[in-house]
């Protein structure tokens, strides 16, 4: 619980101090007048039919009514609720250095561009109603998003940027401007803002003096996050450029653009995240904007216990003013207030700040102890569990009224070091080893774990009811029932019976894991669950054979290979529609998904080798040892050509941009660039021919190539090789719409 008036303390603590000190006197002064009327007698004669215990419950209750009311003052709250309010929208392009130099760690372990994105990642957050638009900059620019407010694009956008990706050298400050200024459309709307987010190194291009004036004009501020140690050079190397150079950020260049437009320089530090993106806000928040830029906007508002508190101290009063000072008998009324006070189920859990309280409020009140492990600024998945189960109301109700719960995040920001060893000490006391992770503690024994919980796509009641499962005893709802030491009691007894022989052991797990896989023969590819379990189970059944039993560990080696073999056939895409769609499902990029289907594929091969020896000249496992590699060989195919592909579509668009500013600087008649240019045709034509040579071995169908197939590259391959090489009286319009073709 907190308090939103705290600043009024200033005057209820003497009022407080005022009311014991008037009671005490009250008291006092009756004493004396009882001790005037019996003139001092030992024995007070004085006959009344006040009851005394009910003159002591009704000061009682005007005491607590009064403090009570004292007590609202200050106006407790515990959390917040989202509510909606429309208020007028900001537009807003941010300006990305993916530049080599933004792979630079300075001082901290985060690169630059690391930095960045943690700060842009917050500020979007904290805008929730504003039109936000990305474009990526180095020597080049290019538009990532368009101003939206769909933020999914654009954290799917932020999350792929990587330094030294757009392989055009420098920081091309003026061409990042004509693209922000392109994006916010020709006039833009007031309320329109840029933010630059660079570290000012190796600044290339001509000086933006036309856009500034253009913007100054337009009233649009150019606001910048200054990224790196100003003037202090530090080493950096990319994953697109393998050689370590050195770097040294240069605010300077990026503080000219800010004063010359009115807007602002923050020089950006992980540690101080929270504030700088206030103060960006702040600036932000001063533009003027019409009355048609308008949109709703969600915020939390704080929910506020004024009415508990307010309403106990009236009940209090009723008591006080109904109570019957001079009778035997109870007020009828009095008495259903004092019922109902009774049979108020008062709550017995709440939301601590830190483990120590959690765990002493669980072992006083006996109940269990629920600890909320999450990375929220680095781990999506934390994000979203925060979000769509954290925060919704069907968790909240549930929390507060059965378990004692803190929220142990370990972020990379924000926190001290000794403070995050500390949380990460714990998260690996408790074996956490991925986020976010809730662990259900028994309140009676602080060791003993009654079961976890992740991300559950399926929502907020989803969770609760699998909560409610483990805090039952119920092992199989949590997530860590993939192992035998979470299978059912009676289970677990027959497969460790001690009893046994190491061969019937054995044997005993190998049929009970083939009963699992033959109940739901699909469930191991959908389920982690179930797959780890399955592992688990054949694993342990190979481990007991007996050197003299080499069929019993060749059965279970050979499961555990088809186990990873049909997992890693079910990842692979059987066409290009398919692929897309799982990388919109999953969020992840065509070559990661693939990736998968292929480490299942490598491990279905090791396990295939590992069963070879123990049973040889076996026809069906040679096949399907010869169809793994086939087909491990086929996904990495896949693969390059997909990372093949993103490269020609690369190379073709930096020709184009070099074919135009090739046909720019012929009007000026400077061909200074023609080499520069015959080079960027050269490794276009060199990127799309290889392209066609990979996508020759994957067009036997199944195939992930579209549906136009090969024919789309080869034509890709004419078109670029009909664009006529430079000179200087060549048609270059020609040449720029066959570059343009081949890009398409």
């Amino acid at each position: 619980m907190s308090f939103l008036a705290l600043k009024y303390l200033y005057w209820i603590l003497p009022l407080s101090i005022l009311i014991i000190g008037i009671t005490i006197w009250s008291y006092t002064k009756r004493r004396h007048l009882v001790a005037a009327l019996t003139r001092n007698a030992t024995t007070c004669n004085l006959k009344s039919n006040a009851s005394p215990v009910r003159r002591i419950i009704r000061n009682t209750c005007l005491l607590l009514a009064l403090f009570l009311v004292l007590f609202t003052a200050l106006r407790p709250y515990n959390g917040t609720s989202l509510s909606e309010q429309r208020q007028h929208a900001k537009n807003i392009t941010i300006l990305l250095d993916l530049s080599n130099s933004m792979a630079a760690k300075d001082d901290n372990k985060l690169s630059r561009l690391d930095v960045a994105k943690l700060l842009i990642r917050d500020f979007i957050s904290k805008r929730k109603t504003d039109r936000i638009g990305l474009v990526s900059f180095s020597g080049a620019a290019l538009p990532e998003t368009p101003i939206t407010r769909n933020r999914n694009i654009l954290e799917g956008k932020l999350n792929q940027a990587q330094a030294g990706e757009m392989r055009i050298p420098g920081t091309n400050l003026n061409l990042a401007l004509q693209e922000a200024q392109s994006l916010l459309t020709e006039e833009p709307p007031p309320g329109s803002a840029i933010i630059i987010v660079s570290d000012g190194d190796n600044v290339t291009g001509n000086e933006p003096k036309e856009v500034i004036a253009a913007l100054k004009k337009l009233k649009i501020p150019i606001n910048a996050i200054a990224c790196g140690r100003n003037g202090l050079p530090t080493s950096a190397s990319s994953d697109f450029s393998r050689n370590t150079f050195t770097t040294t950020a240069n605010h300077d260049n990026l503080r000219k653009l800010t004063s010359e437009t009115g807007g602002i320089l923050i020089e950006a530090n992980p540690n101080e995240i929270d504030s700088q993106v206030a103060q960006l806000s702040q600036r932000i928040d001063q533009i003027i904007v019409n009355g048609n830029n308008i949109t709703s906007e969600l915020f939390e508002r704080p929910l506020e216990l004024y009415i508990w508190t307010l309403s106990l101290a009236l009940i209090l009063l009723m008591i006080h003013i109904l109570l019957p000072l001079k009778t035997k008998k109870w007020h009828t009324v009095t008495a259903v207030f004092l019922a109902l006070c009774l049979l108020t189920p008062l709550s017995k859990a709440e939301k601590f700040d830190s483990y120590q309280e959690a765990q002493t409020f669980a072992t006083e009140e006996k109940i269990p102890l629920l600890l909320i492990f999450t990375g929220s600024d680095w781990s999506k998945q934390s994000i979203k569990f925060e979000e769509e189960i954290l925060d919704h109301s069907t968790f909240t109700k549930w929390a507060d009224n059965n378990v004692a719960y803190t929220i142990i995040d370990i972020r990379n920001t924000g926190i001290s070091e000794q403070e995050r060893e500390k949380r990460l000490t714990l998260a690996r006391r408790f074996a956490v080893v991925g986020y976010p992770l809730s662990v259900f503690v028994d309140a009676s024994n602080k060791e003993k774990v009654l079961g976890t919980l992740g991300y559950d796509s399926k929502g907020p009641a989803s969770w609760v009811r699998r909560a409610k499962a483990i805090l039952k005893g119920d092992q199989s709802a949590s997530d860590s029932a993939a192992s035998v030491d979470y299978l059912p009691a009676e289970i677990r007894k027959a497969l460790d019976d001690k009893s046994l022989t190491n061969t019937q052991k054995s044997i005993r797990h190998y049929n009970h894991a083939l009963q699992l896989q033959k109940s739901a023969p699909e469930l191991a590819n959908i389920s982690k669950d179930r797959f780890q379990l399955l592992t688990d189970l054949y694993t342990k059944a190979s481990e007991f054979a007996p050197e003299d039993r080499p069929d019993l560990a060749f059965a279970a080696q050979n499961q555990l290979a088809l186990l990873h073999h049909n997992k890693g056939t079910s990842l692979i895409p059987k066409s290009n529609d398919e692929l897309l769609q799982l990388a919109m499902e999953t969020k992840m990029k065509p070559p990661a998904l693939l990736n998968r289907a292929k480490r299942s594929l490598d491990e279905a091969i090791i396990r295939y080798q590992e069963a070879v020896p123990l049973q040889k000249n076996n026809k069906d496992l040679s096949e399907n040892l010869a169809l793994a590699i086939q087909q491990s060989q086929r996904v990495k195919a896949y693969i390059d050509f997909l990372k093949t592909y993103q490269k020609a579509i690369n190379e073709t668009a930096t020709a184009l941009t070099q074919e135009k500013r090739f046909y720019d600087s012929l009007k000026r008649e400077v061909t200074t660039s023609e080499k520069l240019n015959t080079e960027s045709i050269d490794l276009s034509v060199q990127a799309i021919q290889e392209l066609v040579t990979l996508a020759k071995s994957i067009e036997d169908e199944p195939t992930i190539l579209p549906r136009e197939g090969l024919y789309d590259y080869r034509e890709a391959k004419k078109d670029i090789l009909l664009a006529p090489k430079p000179h200087i009286a060549r048609n270059h319009e020609k040449s720029a719409q066959q570059i343009q073709n081949a890009l398409d």
